[in-house]
């Protein structure tokens, strides 16, 4: 594990999505996490889902750690 995916594992515990970013860019699990992470705010009038925060979090941990 490298200092640069210790930063993006920091970054991804405040906002997941960017953390996810900075390892892949605009793709599809870029794409993924951010919808998970705005429903975890009641994006779309859906509080009930904040729950989908740790799985956004944890989405992002296995994106920065398996993509290389």
């Amino acid at each position: 594990m490298t200092p640069g995916d210790i930063l993006r594992i920091i970054l991804a515990f405040f906002i997941p999505p960017l953390g996810v970013f900075t390892q892949v860019g605009a793709t599809k699990p870029f794409w993924i996490n951010l919808v998970l992470w705005l429903f975890s705010f009641g994006f779309l009038g859906l509080p009930v889902l904040g729950i989908l925060w740790p799985v956004a979090f944890i989405h992002a941990i296995y994106i920065i750690i398996t993509r290389k």
